[in-house]
């Protein structure tokens, strides 16, 4: 497995476990991200979404994917500005930037990765 594909691999189970703690108990992990509890559907739509997500990386990084590498880093790191965009717009709690910068990270990683494996190869 390429140093790409195994950053690929660490988000889709991170998104994995992000996907089933907001399926299964999603009250105790939205105070975290300064968020009150969840008294509708959206955090399971969330969830749902999620998880599909995770679906996607892990079946990337498993089959060396490198066009969705690529497309990876870029929409992680778009999240990542419009989750602080709308944390600066008061629209989001700062919490929120938890996430975001967890998705720019693994972003950053991605790119970092894929430079090495086009260097070895």
């Amino acid at each position: 497995m390429s140093k790409a594909a195994i950053s690929i691999m660490a988000y889709g189970i991170y998104a994995l476990g992000a996907g089933v703690t907001f399926l299964l108990v999603p009250n105790m992990a939205l105070p975290i991200y300064g968020m009150e509890p969840a008294a509708d559907h959206w955090i399971t739509t969330v969830a749902i979404l999620t998880l599909g997500l995770a679906y996607y990386y892990i079946t990337a990084a498993r089959t060396e994917n490198r066009g969705f590498f690529h497309m990876s880093w870029k929409g992680r790191t778009w999240f990542f500005t419009a989750t602080l965009a709308t944390v600066l717009l008061g629209k989001a709690p700062v919490g929120m930037l938890l996430v975001g910068s967890t998705d720019l990270i693994m972003a950053l990683w991605t790119v970092w990765a894929i430079r090495q494996d086009e260097r070895t190869s």
